[in-house]
């Protein structure tokens, strides 16, 4: 009954569907339905982009209560090969208008404040999460399309302010810390 219950939604759905009665997943607590999302080209033989199943039992395992679940894995390499092969685009990079950069670790917590201050007031703010060098993370904003960059680094900020730079070529100044929200969003076209 569940079994053709699931085969009844795929179709109303208008989802293609072969049954596959031999079709094995590699874990043994799948229970009831398992399935494979497959492509017609670009990846050969090995055509499965992902799959996934139906386990009902796994909280139990683990001393939970009775908790019925349902898994599933993408592979993203295979997803792209075959987004290639199918001639669609991959989407680029996110964009960000603003790059919140450090010029060392000792202002870590200060860039994730301020980015996440950014963020909250509407702007496409990224920041570095890899601990790179001033450089890096300048050539990083660049590659994300940021217009503005925010230098923060301890002397700046023990003066309460940071340095805003243009990053078409409008150079830079040091803007008060309450303030650059604002001169952001002036900067960005915003009131």
């Amino acid at each position: 009954e569940h079994y053709e219950s699931v085969k009844g939604y795929l179709t109303d759905l208008g989802i293609a569907h072969e049954e596959a009665p031999r079709l094995v997943r590699g874990l043994d607590y799948y229970t009831r339905t398992v399935f494979e999302v497959q492509v017609d080209e670009g990846l050969g033989s090995q055509n499965a982009i992902g799959g996934g199943g139906r386990y009902d039992r796994l909280m139990e395992v683990y001393g939970g209560p009775p908790t019925p679940g349902l898994g599933w894995a993408l592979g993203f390499e295979r997803t792209l090969l075959a987004l290639q092969a199918a001639g669609v685009e991959p989407p680029s990079l996110p964009r960000a208008d603003v790059f919140v950069a450090r010029v060392d670790g000792s202002v870590a917590e200060d860039v994730f404040e301020l980015t996440s201050v950014l963020r909250e007031s509407g702007v496409a703010a990224e920041m570095d999460h890899q601990a790179r060098s001033l450089k890096s993370q300048m050539k990083q904003a660049d590659r994300l399309g940021a217009r503005l960059v925010v230098v923060v680094g301890p002397d700046e900020l023990a003066g309460g302010e940071v340095t805003l730079r243009d990053m078409s070529g409008g150079g830079e100044r040091r803007v008060a810390l309450p303030e650059v929200a604002g001169e952001i969003s002036r900067a960005l076209g915003g009131a």
